[in-house]
C-alpha cells in the first residue's frame, strides 16, 4: 500500500470531472432547448444549422416584401380603376359630341366636362404614391435615352433587349390634320446597330413614332421640341403667294427651285406653267397642273418624291413668275442613337439571397401616353376622332392593369411558396439543432447517477490512504 500517490483517488476525480462535464453539457441542451450548443459539439451540424437560420429569417423577410408588393399592385390598379372609369365616361362624351344635332352651346358643355376629366385622369398620376413614391408616372417604367433632346424614348416593350440602337436617319412629315403622316415617314435602319432585321414604323401618335418587327420588337419614340412644332414645309426667302401643300414629300433637308412660272389663260386659269429645278436637272422631274391651281412636281429617279405647290390665282392674261427659292424641308435627324438601359422597374426581393427579385413595371400614365392629350368634343370631327383615341387609351390602361394583375398573381404564388419553403426548412433546422428532451433527460439522469457514484467513490479512494496509518501503530 502506497501513501505518496492516490492513484485510486486520481481516477475516480478524472471519471468524476467527465460526468459532470456531461451533466452540464445535458443541463445546457435542456435549459436551451438546443442539441448543438457550441460549435464543438457538432462543428458541420452547428454550421448547416447557423445558415439555415439565417435563410429562414431572409425567407420571413422576402414574404414580408412581397406582400408589400401585393398592396403596391393594388394601390396602382386601384387608381387605375378611376381611370378607366373616367375614360368610360369620355368615350360617352366623344359619342354624343359625333352626333350632328348639337348645338355649338352643347358640345361647349361636353368639352368641358372632357378636360375636366383629362386633368383628373393627370392629377391621379401624378399623386397616386405608396410610402411616398409616386406609382404611375413613369418612376417604375423601362428607361431609355437618346442623344437629341427632341427625342424621347417612350415605351419599349419588355422583349426589346437593353442596349444601344442607332437610327441612320429619321425624317418625319406632319399633314393638315398637325399628326404625323405615317406614309411620309423616312426612317433608315442599318444592319448592325442594334436593330433586329426588318424593323420599320408601323404606326404614329399625334407626337410619337413606333417601330416594330415582325416578332416582338416594339419601341415608342416621342417627338418634342422644335421637331414637333414645325408644321411642316415653308418657303424661303418667306413668299405667300405659293403654298406648300401638306402630303408633299422631299428627301433633302432643302430644296433648291430656280424658276416657276405660270401663265393665266383669258378666264383666269392657269394655261401653262414652267418649272426649273435649283441643280438644273429639270429633264427628271415631271410636272401636272390641277384645275384648282395645284402643281405636282414628281422626279423620276426618286419615286418618294412628290411636291405639291398652290399657286396663286390672277388676272386674266397675267403672268406669275418667281425665281431662286428655297423650299425648307423638316430637319433630318441622322445618326440618332438610342439607349435602352433595361432599368427603371421596382425590384421587389421576394428571396433570401442575392439576385431572387421580382421587377415589377408599372407603364407611365399620362395624356400623350394614352393619345389624348389633345382630345375634345368641340366639333363633330373632332368628336369623332376622340372615339378612336380613347378607345387606344382604354386599351392602353386595360393591359396595363393585365401586367399588373399578372404581377399580383405571380406575387401571391411567391408568398405561398415561400410559406412552404419556411415550414420545410424550420423542420428541417429543428431536426439539426432541437434537442430530443425525453432522450436528453434519460442521459441527464444517467449521467447525475454516475455523478453521484463518481464523488462516492473518491471520498473512499481519499480515505484508503488514512488505512496505511493503522500498519504504523
Amino acid at each position: 500500500m502506497k501513501i505518496s500517490y492516490n492513484a485510486a483517488a486520481m481516477h475516480a476525480n478524472n471519471a468524476l470531472n467527465l460526468s459532470d462535464n456531461k451533466v452540464a453539457q445535458s443541463l445546457r441542451r435542456l435549459s436551451s432547448g438546443l442539441k448543438v450548443t457550441a460549435a464543438k459539439e457538432n462543428p458541420s451540424g452547428y454550421a448547416i444549422g447557423r445558415r439555415m437560420d439565417a435563410q429562414i429569417g431572409g425567407v420571413a423577410v422576402a414574404t414580408q416584401n412581397s406582400n408589400r408588393g401585393i398592396s403596391i399592385i393594388e394601390t396602382a390598379d386601384g387608381a387605375l380603376t378611376e381611370v378607366h372609369e373616367m375614360l368610360q365616361r369620355m368615350n360617352e362624351l366623344a359619342v354624343k359630341g359625333a352626333h350632328g344635332v348639337l348645338t355649338e352651346d352643347d358640345r361647349a358643355m361636353l368639352d368641358a366636362e372632357l378636360q375636366q376629366l383629362k386633368e383628373e385622369v393627370t392629377r391621379i398620376a401624378q399623386d397616386t404614391e405608396f410610402n411616398g413614391q409616386t406609382l404611375l408616372d413613369g418612376t417604375f417604367d423601362l428607361r431609355g435615352y437618346t442623344n437629341n433632346d427632341s427625342v424621347k424614348v417612350g415605351y419599349y416593350g419588355d422583349d426589346v433587349l437593353a442596349k444601344k440602337y442607332t437610327v441612320d436617319s429619321l425624317q418625319l412629315f406632319y399633314g393638315a390634320d398637325g399628326k404625323i403622316d405615317l406614309d411620309a415617314v423616312n426612317a433608315s435602319f442599318v444592319p448592325g446597330d442594334g436593330f433586329p432585321p426588318g424593323v420599320q414604323v408601323t404606326s404614329v401618335g399625334e407626337n410619337s413614332i413606333t417601330i416594330t418587327d415582325k416578332d416582338d420588337f416594339e419601341l415608342t419614340l416621342d417627338i418634342t421640341g422644335e421637331l414637333a412644332a414645325r408644321g411642316g414645309m415653308r418657303i424661303l426667302p418667306e413668299n405667300t403667294d405659293i403654298e406648300v401643300l401638306p402630303g408633299s414629300r422631299i428627301t433633302v433637308d432643302n430644296f433648291q427651285i430656280r424658276l416657276i412660272q405660270a401663265e393665266y389663260g383669258p378666264d383666269g386659269n392657269i394655261r401653262a406653267t414652267r418649272f426649273q429645278s435649283g441643280d438644273g436637272n429639270s429633264p427628271d422631274y415631271q410636272t401636272s397642273l390641277s384645275p384648282d391651281g395645284v402643281l405636282t412636281i414628281t422626279r423620276n429617279s426618286m419615286p418618294d418624291f412628290c411636291l405639291m405647290l398652290r399657286l396663286p390665282e390672277r388676272n386674266p392674261g397675267e403672268t406669275f413668275k418667281v425665281e431662286n427659292f428655297t423650299i425648307e424641308n423638316y430637319p433630318t435627324l441622322r445618326d440618332l442613337e438610342i439607349d435602352l438601359t433595361g432599368i427603371g422597374s421596382m425590384d421587389i426581393q421576394t428571396g433570401a439571397n442575392e439576385g431572387q427579385q421580382l421587377a415589377i413595371r408599372i407603364p407611365t400614365i399620362s395624356l400623350r401616353r394614352l393619345g389624348i392629350e389633345n382630345a375634345d368634343v368641340k366639333t363633330e370631327a373632332s368628336s369623332t376622332d376622340a372615339i378612336d383615341a380613347i378607345k387606344g387609351a382604354i386599351q392602353y390602361v386595360s393591359d396595363t392593369r393585365s401586367r399588373l394583375g399578372a404581377y399580383q398573381n405571380r406575387l401571391e404564388h411567391t408568398v405561398s411558396n415561400l410559406d412552404v419553403t419556411t415550414e420545410n426548412m424550420t423542420s428541417a433546422y429543428s431536426r439539426i439543432m432541437d434537442v430530443d428532451m425525453a432522450e436528453e433527460m434519460t442521459a441527464y439522469t444517467t449521467q447525475q447517477v454516475i455523478s453521484q457514484a463518481a464523488t462516492s467513490m473518491l471520498v473512499q479512494a481519499n480515505e484508503r490512504p488514512s488505512q496505511v496509518l493503522q500498519l504504523l501503530q
